[in-house]
């Protein structure tokens, strides 16, 4: 059979035909070139990337009858030897058929001779991964210590099963996937070589098949130029490599986006029904939602998918999925894909992950609903809207303007209390006309909650005004003697200003205020309670109301009677 596949027909010959590695390639030919070559390299990459043919091109520089030369000829003895598999100084092992202890014994017994022809002879031992412990353990001494005209390069596609011992005795490359530019202009070398006239789209798709394999990429060209001669169309590579019809995505796609979960199940109730496996379809929607994703954030996204112009003029319910939601699809597609890999019931994993795509529900940015809360004012003054802390969106009170109730639920109730409200509200200290923005003090509980849930716990019978000189009056009702205790601790109190702190974005003076309904704790009995300042009666009930400052983490205690 005299016919070559055009994996082995285009393997590069030189450093500079290498496509996509121009790290590893830089740095072997200085090495070559300053004669600093090390006794044992590892090529560590994934398949079909060029880690045995850099290995063979090594070899050449090292032999060729011009070298060492990082350009090695390729028209000596030696080069043609190597190029064809037949140099009795490079030696290639499978090491996936030879890893017993014996093959590694076996190497270290042969090793000793001198080349035959050449300078220098090359082990080159590939899936070096596959070679037993014991057999890494027989290689130790020879692989650290070889003779001067011995060179080993070990090539793996498991780097992680390599032993630390055979490691630390190599010089690691390590080779990365090949884009898919590089790989759509190289076929497009190829194709044009072996005159075969392809579609842009198609040698677009064939190179994003690839996966970041030049080997693969050639070998699904070699299978459609078989059956496409010399005219290859995006429709023959769809149905030559299996590929499901675009239309099938679009229509997942589309009833995921119109939450139509029984929609959704048609669409894939007739892909199956095609004949396509549940794998692939779910490979094939998660590279579908990927090129949506990509085709409305990338600035150059016809690099990055194939068939652009399909995504581009296609209006469906698929374009009105906003960035986040399609993240959201992408993260559950790319779960499901994993899970169907090992699963007994592929299908049924399909139609799970589908059935919650399209029960997801739409995502809103803050900004959206903030904006849609704070859009008009309640009551009789105006609110005017301004940026704060993380974009969040605050509002002014103007002087004179009735304060705005809202209900809240107490904390384990689900019972709306009206005239209550955790929004800070304009209160008996009368907002300046260029105050501060009034927080929501639902936030600020919030924020303590995440911090600490039994100190907000204490805080859900409170409501919250702004008193007079950047003063944040928190007023308690009810509070039993231990939430009292809870609040009136210092460490609970630097939480809380902190908590505030972060939600306005700047500190504020915070003043705690109980009602006079509120029992006195026990630590307030026995005159145990700390930090206190100061205490002292004015006229009248001394519990009439309770006031305690915080600012600072200092504490502050007093009375008044008014």
């Amino acid at each position: 059979m005299s016919y070559l596949v055009l994996a082995r027909k285009w393997r590069p010959e030189t450093f500079a035909d290498v496509v996509g590695q121009r790290h590893v390639v830089v740095t072997l030919e200085a090495a070559v070139t300053s004669d600093r070559l090390a006794h044992a390299y590892l090529f560590a990459g994934p398949r079909g990337v060029g880690k045995t043919t850099i290995a063979r091109i090594l070899a050449k520089a090292l032999n060729c009858e011009q070298g060492p030369t990082p350009s090695p000829c390729g028209k000596c003895d030696a080069c043609r030897e190597i190029s064809s598999g037949k140099s009795l100084d490079v030696i290639e092992i499978d090491g996936a058929s030879n890893r017993r202890i014996e093959d590694a014994r076996g190497i270290r017994e042969t090793v000793q001779y001198a080349p035959l022809s050449g300078r220098t002879k090359i082990y080159i031992i590939d899936e070096a991964h596959m070679l037993t412990r014991e057999a890494f353990n027989a290689l130790l001494k020879t692989l650290e210590e070889p003779p001067p005209h011995v060179v080993f390069i070990l090539a793996t596609t498991e780097p992680n099963r390599i032993p630390d011992t055979i490691l630390s005795r190599c010089q690691r490359f390590d080779f990365h996937r090949i884009a898919t530019p590089e790989i759509e202009e190289r076929l497009r070398e190829i194709a044009r070589s072996e005159e075969i006239e392809i579609d842009p789209a198609a040698l677009r798709l064939v190179a994003t098949r690839a996966d970041g394999s030049m080997r693969d990429a050639e070998s699904l060209l070699d299978q459609l130029i078989s059956v496409g001669g010399g005219s290859i169309d995006v429709d023959s590579v769809v149905d030559v490599l299996g590929i499901p019809d675009s239309e099938i995505f679009f229509a997942l796609s589309d009833a995921v986006a119109d939450g139509d979960v029984a929609g959704t199940l048609k669409a894939l109730e007739k892909a199956l029904d095609a004949g396509f496996d549940p794998r692939d379809l779910i490979d094939g929607l998660l590279e579908h939602l990927r090129n949506l994703l990509i085709v409305r954030t990338a600035p150059d996204p016809e690099r990055l998918v194939g068939r652009i112009e399909e995504y581009r003029s296609r209006d469906g319910s698929s374009s009105t999925l906003g960035e986040d939601d399609l993240i959201r699809l992408v993260h559950i597609a790319t779960e499901a894909a994993s899970n169907v890999r090992w699963s007994t019931q592929p299908g049924v994993l399909v139609e799970m992950a589908l059935v919650r795509m399209a029960r997801l529900p739409r995502t809103v940015a803050i900004d959206e609903i903030v904006r849609s809360f704070s859009g008009g004012a309640s009551g009789t003054g105006t609110t005017e809207g301004r940026a704060g802390p993380r974009g969040r969106r605050m509002e002014r009170s103007q002087p004179g303007a009735a304060p705005r109730t809202q209900t809240s639920a107490a904390a384990g109730r689900g019972k709306a209390r009206a005239g209550r409200s955790h929004d800070v509200v304009a209160g008996r200290g009368e907002a300046r006309p260029d105050g501060p923005a009034e927080p929501s003090w639902e936030r600020v509980v919030s924020a303590v909650r995440s911090r600490k849930p039994g100190l907000a716990a204490s805080l859900a019978e409170s409501a919250a005004r702004w008193g007079g000189d950047e003063e944040l009056v928190v007023h308690i009702e009810n509070g039993s003697p231990f939430h009292r205790d809870q609040l009136l601790d210092g460490n609970n109190m630097g939480i809380l200003r902190e908590a505030a702190d972060e939600v306005l974005g700047r500190r504020v003076r915070i003043r705690l205020e109980f009602s006079s309904a509120a029992p006195r704790t026990k630590a307030e009995e026995t005159g145990a309670n700390e930090p206190v300042a100061e205490k002292r009666p004015v006229g009248g009930d001394p519990m009439v109301e309770r006031i305690v400052e915080v600012f600072d983490g200092s504490v502050t205690e007093t009375s008044d009677g008014e």
